[in-house]
C-alpha cells in the first residue's frame, strides 16, 4: 500500500495533465440534459431539505474560524478574482448593461427628490428596487 506521501507525490506530478483531460472531458459532456430534468430537480430539492434539517451549512461553518476563513479566502480568492472578472466583462456587458439602461429609463420616470427621506424610500428607493427586479426577471 503506498503511504500517503507517496499518494500525494503521484497526485503531484499528474497536476500537468489534470487541465487538458479535465476540458477534453467537459467538451464530451451533456451537462443541460440531466441537470435540468424533473428528476435532478427532485434530488436537489430532497438534498437540500436534508442539509438544512441536519443543519450541516451551520455545522461547517463553526469547524472554520474567521481567521482560517479571511486567510484562505485571501490567498485563493485574491490570487484569482481579478482574472476571473476580467474574463466576465463580456458576459457583464451583454446581459447586465441591457438590463441597466432599462432601469435608468425607469428611475427617470420616478417622483423627484425631496427633502423628506421616508418619502425619498418610498416613492424612489421602492421604484428603483422594483426596477431592477421587474427587468432582471426576479418579479
Amino acid at each position: 500500500m503506498k503511504t500517503a506521501e507517496e499518494a500525494r507525490a503521484n497526485l503531484e506530478q499528474s497536476l500537468p495533465f489534470i487541465a487538458g483531460r479535465y476540458k477534453a472531458g467537459v467538451s464530451r459532456a451533456d451537462w443541460a440534459t440531466a441537470a435540468g430534468s424533473d428528476q435532478a430537480e427532485t434530488n436537489y430539492a430532497q438534498a437540500t431539505q436534508r442539509a438544512i434539517a441536519a443543519k450541516r451549512r451551520q455545522g461547517a461553518v463553526k469547524q472554520v474560524s474567521n481567521s482560517e476563513w479571511q486567510e484562505r479566502s485571501s490567498v485563493k480568492g485574491g490570487a484569482v478574482i481579478e482574472e476571473r472578472m476580467r474574463g466576465s466583462l463580456d458576459k457583464q456587458s451583454a446581459k447586465w448593461s441591457p438590463i441597466y439602461s432599462r432601469v435608468q429609463q425607469d428611475i427617470l420616470r420616478l417622483a423627484p427628490r425631496t427633502t423628506d427621506y421616508r418619502s425619498n424610500i418610498t416613492n424612489r428607493v421602492v421604484g428603483t428596487v422594483d426596477s431592477w427586479k421587474k427587468h432582471s426577471g426576479k418579479l
